[in-house]
Parts: C-alpha cells; structure tokens; sequence
C-alpha cells in the first residue's frame, strides 16, 4: 500500500507531509519523556520484525496480493507512539534504500502507515481487550486491531488519491476498503500470533510503559529477533502479485 511518487499532486504531498512531521516530532518528544532505556532494544527488535514481515506477500484474490504492515503489532507491543516513530523507521529506509514508496510521498505513507495505522489499532485494541484481558479476548482483540488498522491506512490512502484527482472519492474507498479487508485477514492473524506469543512469554510488556529490568525482556528479545530471521528466510516465497494499490 506504499504510495509511489507522481500518485499524489503537490498541496496534498506537502499537506501529509507537514502533517506527518508534526505528529512524528510529537511522538518523539513522548518516548523521550516516558520510554524508559531499557525498552529501546525492543523499540529496535519490533523494527526489525515488522521490516521483515513486510517483505512476506500473500496473493489475496484477482491477482493481487496483500503484505504484512504491522502498525498495529507495534501499537500493541510498544505503545502507540513509540510505535509510529518504528514505523517510521521503517518507511525512511524501504523508501531510500530500496525505493518502496515514492520520496515525494514518504510524508503520506508515514501519515497512513506510520500514524493512522498504530493509532487506529491501538485505539481498537484497547476498547476492546480492557484492563486485562484472557487469552482468547486478547487474540480477538490483536487480531481486530490489525484489521482495523489495515483498513483504516488504506481508507486514508484513497483519501489521498481523491483529493489529488487520482480516483472518484466512492471508488477509491470501495476499492481501497475492499481490498484491504481481504488483506487484513492475513494482517490479523499474523499479529495475533505474535500478540500471543508475547502475552505468553511476558504479559506485562503488552503496550507497558513502565520501567523493567533489562532481564525481563530477554525471553521476548530472543523470540523476536528469531522471528524477524524466519519472517526474511520466507520472503524468498513471497507472492509476486502486485498489490491492491498497485493493481
């Protein structure tokens, strides 16, 4: 769903992305304030882990294919904010080091993947999992999350594309929702899995804030960074249909 250059006409690549740098500029000054040290090694791994995931395509239908986004997988392990300056990490280097996304549309592509997305799905997650939720309600909540989180991002892309007169406003939610919906399933499962294994592991690192010792995050840690590794292991399956955006 990266957005690739010449989509979008100048006042609203200038509009996202003055937008886009204003919230990410916030969300630094929050994780510095509230992040505790300890935490910013899984800041890194859930880089690494959505990076790699990324690369997994999935063919969906009609030829096309849906990717792993992850926005709301970091929204949930993270928190929301640390989570949008992941995933715009994650963005700066797809888009300048292997030119997935336009440049002159980084500011909206980190505006529809890098914030609506973990800011939609944490939104989610946290109306619908509680204070503490069980196994089976956080699994129905993660997976709800990153559905919402996916269809969310590609309603905001079509908004996008319609007000630079790329597509009719109704056909480029329809489309853009349609698509996304099937995608998200994946999107869905994938987090939920993930959510889990952690909630297994260390419950009390889901979204946490507070500081904990460096021990305490080992377990996740290595999981994690063994994931990542598998997820690029199977990129090399990837499908090679394009995606919903691109078709």
């Amino acid at each position: 769903m990266h957005i690739p250059d010449g989509m979008l006409d100048t006042k609203t690549w200038v509009t996202a992305a003055a937008g886009s740098a204003g919230l990410v500029g916030y969300a630094v000054r929050t994780v510095r304030r509230t992040m505790p040290r300890q935490r910013i090694v899984l800041m890194s791994l859930v880089a690494a882990l959505v990076f790699a995931l990324q690369m997994l395509n999935f063919p969906v239908a009609g030829g096309t294919s849906g990717h792993f986004a992850g926005g709301a997988a970091a929204a949930i392990l993270l928190g929301p904010w640390p989570a949008v300056l992941v995933m715009t990490t994650v963005l700066l280097v797809q888009a300048f080091v292997f030119a997935d996304g336009g440049i002159s549309a980084l500011g909206a592509n980190v505006l529809t993947l890098g914030i609506v997305a973990p800011l939609a799905g944490w939104a989610v997650y946290r109306l619908a999992a509680g204070a503490a939720p069980g196994r089976a309600r956080g699994f129905a909540a993660s997976f709800g999350a990153a559905w919402c989180g996916s269809v969310a991002a590609a309603l905001a892309a079509a908004l996008l594309l319609w007000t630079s007169g790329r597509l009719p406003l109704l056909l480029g939610l329809g489309a853009m929702g349609f698509w996304h919906a099937l995608t998200g399933i994946g999107e869905g499962l994938i987090t939920a899995g993930l959510v889990a294994y952690v909630a297994a592991v260390r419950p009390d690192l889901i979204g946490a804030q507070q500081d904990r010792p460096a021990g305490e995050v080992r377990g996740v840690a290595v999981g994690l960074g063994a994931a990542a590794l598998v997820a690029a292991g199977l990129s090399f399956l990837a499908s090679s249909a394009p995606d919903a955006l691109e078709h």
